[in-house]
C-alpha cells in the first residue's frame, strides 16, 4: 500500500531521519517487534511517499513529532474528463474504510482540465451516496483528499484526523503560541550532530517560554503520543490492537528524556503555572506507557525578565546548581511585543542573552528582516535555517562560542 507523510516545507528530512529511528521499534501484528524492511522513501516538496504495509504505516502517527500528517493513497490516474473521474472514483474499496457516506472533503485542482473543484466535490459525493445508500451518520466519519495536478488526479484517505502538531497534553496556550511541529524542528536542528551523551549533559532553558512549547516538546522529543485520537480509528479497517487502551505497553522504545534539565522564565507572572501544568500532563502521558522505566525530568519554571539578570549562568541555579553546559533556545515576540534589549530591540538580544548567560548553545528565532549580524562577540553563526513561523517568514540562527 502507499502512503503519503505530509510535512511542513522544508522539514521533509527531518521527518524522514525520524521515520528511520522509529522503524525498528514499530509492533507487527502479533503485538511484538516487527521485522520488516525500512522501505524505499520519495523525498519530495512538502512530504515522503513510500509504499508499506497498512499496520506499520498507521503506527507512525504515534511518534512522528515533524510532519502534519499521514494519507493513504488509494489511488492515482490520469484523467481528464468527469465521467472518467466518477467512475474510478466510484470503484475505489471505500466500503472497506468508511463507516458511511458522511464524509469531509479537501480539493485542489490545478494546471488540469477538470479544474473545478465544486463540480469534482459532487461527483465524488454522488458516488458515495450511491456506495453507502441510505447510510449516512450525523458526523464524518473521515476526511478524503482529491488532488488534480497536470490531468494527474490523486486521491488519498487521511489517516491523522487533527494535525498531529495538536499533540494530546497542551492544556493552556499564551499568547501568538508556536506550532509544536516547528518546536520540534528547531530543536533538532540545534540537536545536530551532537551525541545522546552530549545532549544528556546540557540543561536546556528557553529565556521567553510563554506557555512552554519548547520545554514540553523537548521532554517529549523521542516519545509517543498514544492518549489523542487519530482518524484512522475509526475505519473499518483499523487493526484491533490499537484500539486497546493498553496497545502502548508492547512497545520496546527506551525511555529517554534528552536533556539533563529544562529551565525555562518568563516576564508575565502567569506563564510558569501554565508551563507547570502542560508539562506536568505531558509527564503523566509520558508515564501511562513508560511505566516502571518512567523517570521525571528536572525542571523549573518561574517569573523574570530574562534580560534584567545579573550577569552569569548562576543566575540559572534554581534546580541547584548553575548548570555546566546551558543551551538556550528562544521565540522572542515580535511586533507590539518586541522585548528591547538596551537601546537594539530584537537585533541586540542575541547579544544580550549571549552576553548574561554565556551559554554553550543558542538558538533564537527572528523575522528574517532582523537577521543576526554580525554574531555577538565571542560567538559564531553555526547554522541558519529559513522557516515559515505564523505566515512571518524566520530564520532559525544557532549560535556557538568561538
Amino acid at each position: 500500500m502507499k502512503f503519503f507523510i505530509s510535512t511542513p516545507l522544508g522539514f521533509e528530512n527531518t521527518a524522514l531521519l525520524e521515520m528511520k529511528e522509529v522503524w525498528p521499534y514499530l509492533l507487527g501484528k502479533d503485538a511484538k517487534t516487527h521485522a520488516l524492511s525500512f522501505p524505499e522513501v520519495e523525498v519530495m516538496m512538502g512530504g515522503l511517499e513510500f509504499e508499506t504495509e497498512l499496520f506499520q504505516a498507521l503506527q507512525l502517527n504515534f511518534f512522528l513529532k515533524t510532519a502534519n500528517r499521514l494519507l493513504l493513497r488509494m489511488t492515482s490516474f490520469k484523467t481528464k474528463d468527469l465521467p472518467k473521474f466518477y467512475q474510478k472514483f466510484k470503484s475505489l474499496p471505500w466500503k472497506e474504510y468508511l463507516q458511511h457516506g458522511n464524509v469531509e472533503w479537501e480539493v485542489a485542482a490545478q494546471k488540469s482540465r477538470l479544474n473545478n473543484e465544486k463540480r469534482l466535490q459532487e461527483s465524488a459525493e454522488k458516488a458515495l451516496s450511491e456506495i453507502f445508500a441510505g447510510q449516512t451518520g450525523e458526523t464524518p466519519c473521515a476526511s478524503i483528499y482529491i488532488r488534480m495536478d497536470d490531468d494527474l488526479c490523486t486521491i488519498s484517505l487521511d489517516a491523522t484526523g487533527e494535525h498531529l502538531h495538536k499533540r494530546g497534553w497542551s492544556i493552556l496556550k499564551g499568547e501568538a503560541p508556536m506550532r509544536e511541529t516547528i518546536a520540534a524542528e528547531l530543536l533538532r536542528e540545534m540537536i545536530g550532530e551532537a551525541t545522546p551523551g552530549e545532549v544528556a549533559g546540557a540543561t536546556l532553558c528557553d529565556p521567553m517560554m510563554g506557555s512552554g512549547t519548547f520545554l514540553t516538546e523537548a521532554r517529549a522529543l523521542w516519545s509517543g503520543q498514544f492518549q489523542r485520537d487519530f482518524a484512522f480509528k475509526q475505519w473499518k479497517k483499523c487493526p484491533k490492537l490499537f484500539l486497546s487502551p493498553s496497545f502502548a505497553f508492547n512497545y520496546e522504545i527506551p525511555a529517554r528524556a534528552p536533556f539533563k534539565a529544562l529551565l525555562g522564565m518568563d516576564i508575565n507572572p502567569e506563564m510558569p503555572n501554565i508551563t507547570e501544568k502542560n508539562f506536568a500532563e505531558v509527564e503523566s502521558q509520558l508515564k501511562a506507557y513508560q511505566r516502571d522505566q518512567f523517570k521525571p525530568q528536572d525542571h523549573k519554571f518561574w517569573a523574570q525578565n530574562s534580560l534584567e539578570a545579573p550577569q552569569g549562568t548562576d543566575t540559572l541555579s534554581p534546580i541547584g546548581k548553575a548548570p555546566q553546559a546551558l543551551w538556550m533556545v528562544v521565540n522572542p515576540p515580535y511586533g507590539e511585543r518586541l522585548p528591547v534589549a538596551g537601546k537594539g530591540g530584537l537585533k541586540a538580544l542575541a547579544a544580550e542573552l549571549c552576553r548574561l548567560y554565556k551559554p554553550q548553545k543558542l538558538g533564537i528565532l527572528y523575522p528574517e528582516k532582523d537577521k543576526v549580524d554580525p554574531a555577538p562577540n565571542g560567538y559564531k553563526i553555526e547554522k541558519e535555517i529559513k522557516i515559515n513561523n505564523g505566515g512571518i517568514r524566520c530564520l532559525f540562527t544557532i549560535l556557538t562560542p568561538l
